[in-house]
């Protein structure tokens, strides 16, 4: 790195500072300020800034790490989140808009009732607010912590500082800036990591002599059938194809997010009314998973002819970066991967922020707590939860294996957590038992050494059957509940018992949503395999998938862009 390229990072950093103190005075306001953006946030900015949050610099390293070790195939392991990516969009985030709650978890005890309930939120709370969030930020640091060992060539006492560095500017920026502000530099980083990412694939391909060179080189070192099988979407090998089978089959609507919570559901909680909810997770589903992978992609086959005996294959990506980007443009390069960084940490420690404060401190400790209490809490929260992050990294051995052990512990939560809004028998004690039964089976088979993604499969196989088993032999919620709750959210699906003892009409069937997940799930695949079909095989057949899925996409959106607003329920 040269002058010029610390130039641009600084300023970078130095801009981003100089944001967080503008919308300083706003987040200061009040909590929904803080949390939630005075729910102002339109669709297009609100799904932008979720797509920003989960493109951190440890989404192109594993991803280059995945073609290297597994070939392009290895990808379905987060491909196969498209089906609950989509049930997410176009079933549940209209209701979370109509919730009006303020954080996801605050639903918890509008859905059930009692003691249980509030045992409930306050669990969910520690456990998501903080084990997952420490999870999380640490493989975001630990990425960050590779990138800046190499980019830098530091020691690993440099590097932490370095790091520790990094992190502190970060928290400071969240503390200063609340959820409006994250929101809005979310965007600028969306737009610098995307052009960062395609900027590199291209200089790395074309320095590579292009596609069909870099293909005659892999041939070269692999031979014609392994390189055929490394570029194939379809897994060949016995091994790879059944991991792919269990990612589609099982962790899809098992483990993937099937209700957008956590910090998306924040985002959507964010916008002006459920129109706009919808579109934001729909537009999130569609840039996720179709705009950005192929760049990734063709990056990791560089970074794997030119670094073939890599010990570390996560670190291909930041070899190929600083091996041929010119001075400025590498600059601007990791300028991009620092702004994916502080939008994934800023947004973590501000949803786990909001757990703290809003589901612990105002619900439990002090209810009696002001607003500016409960702001100062908040920060406090921040810095609590940014402590522990940087505690856990030292802690994590690489950033795919975390991700192995999140999708674990929350094995079999989707499909409970979708139940719980279009099927009126589900109670508290489905959740409890869901969870805790997926955490200890997770503890259990990994002393008996289980191979992922079979430990996966048994670990959906016991959860889901014995929360089922809780839900039927526990009573349901309390009838003034169930409908309370269908009031305001009016869910489809199974709530007819529940809308006729409330005299209210009988709920929405599921049959057009199910067709529209299937409709969008169907095309956001065939622009993405598409787009890789055009790149790496037949142009002719590329483009025609790519038609079709935005042809599909297109079916989706117009009736949705065209139907009137509907008003939040508060």
């Amino acid at each position: 790195m040269g002058g010029l390229d610390f130039g641009i990072v600084l300023l970078f950093l130095g801009g981003s500072l100089l944001f967080g103190l503008r919308h300083a005075r706003r987040s200061r306001q009040s909590p929904e300020q803080f949390f939630a953006a005075g729910r102002s946030v339109p669709w297009w900015l609100a799904g932008t800034s979720m797509v920003a949050t989960t493109f951190a610099v440890d989404t192109p390293m594993v991803v280059a790490a995945l073609v290297a070790t597994q070939g392009v195939s290895g990808n379905w392991f987060w491909w196969s989140d498209v089906l609950p990516t989509m049930i997410a969009a176009l079933v549940v985030a209209e209701l979370w808009r109509r919730s009006g709650v303020l954080t996801d978890n605050q639903l918890i005890e509008l859905r059930y009732s009692g003691r249980p309930a509030l045992l409930l939120r306050v669990f969910r709370a520690l456990f998501f607010g903080v084990i997952k969030n420490a999870i999380v930020l640490a493989w975001v640091n630990l990425a960050m912590l590779k990138l800046l060992q190499v980019a830098l060539g530091l020691d690993a006492d440099g590097s932490r500082y370095a790091l520790f560095g990094l992190f502190a500017f970060t928290v400071t920026y969240t503390l200063l800036a609340g959820l409006w502000g994250v929101i809005l530099t979310d965007s600028l980083q969306f737009l610098l990591a995307i052009l960062g990412s395609v900027a590199l694939a291209w200089v790395s391909i074309a320095s590579a002599g292009g596609i069909p060179a870099l293909t005659q080189e892999l041939v070269a070192r692999l031979g014609s059938e392994s390189t055929s099988n490394l570029l194939s979407v379809v897994p060949s090998s016995n091994e790879a194809f059944w991991a792919a089978a269990a990612y589609l089959l099982v962790k899809s609507w098992a483990s993937g997010n099937t209700e957008g919570n956590g910090y998306l559901a924040q985002r959507i909680l964010a916008t002006p009314d459920a129109r706009h909810a919808r579109l934001a997770a729909l537009w999130f589903a569609i840039a996720h998973f179709a705009l950005r992978p192929w760049p990734w992609i063709l990056v990791g086959l560089v970074a794997l002819v030119r670094y073939p005996d890599l010990a570390d294959p996560e670190v291909g990506y930041v070899r190929v970066m600083l091996a041929e980007l010119p001075a400025g443009l590498l600059g601007l390069m990791l300028a991009s991967l620092l702004a994916a960084y502080i939008s994934t940490v800023d947004t973590h420690l501000n949803w786990g922020a909001s757990y703290l404060t809003h589901d612990i401190y105002a619900r439990v400790l002090r209810p009696e707590a002001s607003e500016r209490e409960r702001v100062r809490v908040a920060r406090w929260s921040v810095v609590a939860l940014a402590g522990l992050g940087v505690a856990t990294t030292f802690a994590t051995p690489s950033i795919f294996s975390a991700w192995r052990v999140l999708a674990s512990i929350v094995a079999g939560s989707g499909l409970i957590l979708l139940l719980r809004w279009i099927w009126w028998r589900v109670n508290v004690w489905s959740e409890i038992s869901v969870m805790a039964a997926s955490l200890l089976a997770t503890i259990a088979l990994n002393g008996l050494d289980v191979s992922f993604p079979l430990s996966l499969v048994l670990v959906v196989a016991i959860a889901i059957p014995v929360s089922l088993a809780v839900t039927l032999v526990t009573r349901p919620e309390p009838a003034a509940t169930l409908e309370m709750f269908y009031r305001r959210v009016r869910p489809p699906g199974a709530w007819g018992r529940v809308a006729s003892r409330a005299g209210e009409a009988g709920p929405e069937s599921l049959k057009g949503r199910a067709i529209a997940v299937l409709v969008g799930t169907a095309g956001v695949y065939a622009i993405l395999i598409g787009t890789g079909e055009a790149i790496l095989g037949s142009a002719a057949l590329g483009v025609l998938c790519v038609v079709l899925g935005c042809s599909a996409i297109l079916a989706l959106v117009l009736p949705t862009t065209r139907s009137p607003a509907t008003q939040p329920q508060t």
